[in-house]
């Protein structure tokens, strides 16, 4: 009976093992665009063209977006800051005005042309400045308060309105070229992606810009451009004159204020810097803001 009894004992031990057949299932990767099967006999060319044509995708996505973001028309208005006391040699006329003085312009454009001309604002009490001392009064001008600069990019032309005096003038020229260098650093103004250029001015002063080439116009304050953007912050000599966009629209251009302007007398560029600088000295005619300080 013993040899029965272990045998029981035995039984009591021993696990069941079952084994499950699991059948291979193919794997498919696919979406509503791509369907991709992985399967052994795909030569290498042919995943490398598969490769390649999805890349090729990919970029001319890309750039469709690109394209459909870039703006082509617009106004843009800049807010013009100058250092006065920089040109001021007397220290007693540096007391009777302020350091800083602060006007707007704005630049109209469209696909293959573009306006800048000043905004006309009331007139600002710093005009008046020591009207109620004792000393004299002192009046501020800055530049012509009706100058325009017209630029047409089909025919590279520019026509450009000056006043001097209670005269107007009308100057057409080519386009003024400059050599930019293009520089490393970025920052963002009013929402844009800008680049940094740096080139000499007329008179041989350093200008910096920054530049928006999601804006597709090559100008920018006062006769700058030929950038691949439009600038929106332009410094001459290092803090002298700074104009910088305040504001941009996009939407709501009237297409019918971008002419050419046509109030003046037709004159030569050569001939008109020399009325500048016989009535204000050497330099005048070089381009920059010319500052007119009346004594009464």
């Amino acid at each position: 009976m013993a040899p029965v009894k272990n045998i029981k004992k035995a039984r009591r031990h021993t696990k069941t093992l079952t084994l499950i057949n699991i059948k291979p299932i193919p794997l498919n990767l696919s979406c509503p665009a791509l369907r991709i099967d992985l399967q052994p006999n795909r030569s290498k060319s042919k995943i490398m063209l598969l490769k390649k044509q999805i890349l090729l995708n990919v970029l001319a996505l890309i750039t469709l977006q690109t394209v459909q973001a870039q703006v082509k028309e617009g106004r843009i208005i800049y807010k013009r800051k100058i250092n006065i006391h920089r040109r001021l040699e007397d220290e007693s006329m540096k007391r009777m005005v302020p350091e800083f003085d602060s006007a707007r312009s704005e630049l109209l454009f469209s696909a293959d042309q573009s306006l800048y001309r000043n905004v006309k604002e009331a007139e600002d009490i710093r005009d008046q400045a020591g009207q109620d001392q004792d000393g004299p009064v002192v009046h501020m001008k800055f530049g012509g308060g009706d100058d325009q600069t017209y630029k047409n990019y089909t025919s590279e032309k520019m026509t450009q309105q000056r006043e001097l005096g209670p005269k107007k003038y009308i100057i057409e020229d080519s386009f003024l070229h400059y050599s930019w260098k293009m520089e490393p650093d970025t920052q963002t103004i009013h929402g844009y992606f800008c680049k940094k250029a740096a080139t000499k001015g007329h008179q041989g002063g350093a200008v910096t810009v920054w530049y928006a080439e999601e804006i597709q116009c090559p100008s920018g304050p006062e006769d700058y451009g030929g950038l691949p953007g439009l600038i929106l912050q332009l410094d001459i000599n290092d803090g002298e004159v700074v104009f910088t966009a305040d504001d941009i629209d996009t939407k709501n251009l009237d297409k019918g204020l971008v002419h050419a302007p046509t109030d003046g007398k037709k004159i030569t560029r050569d001939a008109f810097r020399k009325m500048m600088e016989d009535q204000f000295g050497p330099g005048a005619g070089g381009g920059r803001p010319v500052i007119r300080i009346i004594r009464n």
